[in-house]
């Protein structure tokens, strides 16, 4: 069990490139509602030959720059993102539009316009 007064560092290990990564995180921090549901998706898109691991982890390093400002169900989300369009499973204009839907279906606003990646922009 992990001493509740130790707080965990915050760090982002990277290894593109096989460049050092630093410390890494080992705390357990569970997983929000759409990481699960983001993590499901990929395994069945996995599981089913649509994609796999080397496919979505060269997406995930061609992030370049943002990669470092992403945490990981948002790299891995992007990742799956690019190998679908080129695929073409879907387009963007499609994938744009249902997310339009969806965001006014439950009143989300747009995640680039979150006070948390605003802050990761400054």
């Amino acid at each position: 069990m992990r001493d509740a007064s130790v707080k965990p560092v915050k760090t982002i290990p990277s290894d593109i490139g096989g460049e050092p990564a630093g410390p890494v995180d080992t705390f357990d921090h569970g997983m929000r509602h759409w990481e699960r549901q983001a993590n499901a998706f990929r395994s069945v898109v996995q599981m089913n030959k649509i994609t796999c691991t080397d496919e979505l982890r060269r997406a995930a390093e061609e992030l370049g720059e943002r990669y470092q400002d992403l945490q990981y169900f948002e790299i891995t989300t992007s990742a799956m993102r690019t190998v679908l369009l080129e695929k073409g499973l879907f387009t963007a204009q499609e994938l744009n539009a249902k997310m339009t839907e969806i965001r006014a279906r439950f009143n989300v606003p747009d995640e680039m316009e979150s006070p948390l990646k605003k802050a990761v922009k400054k």
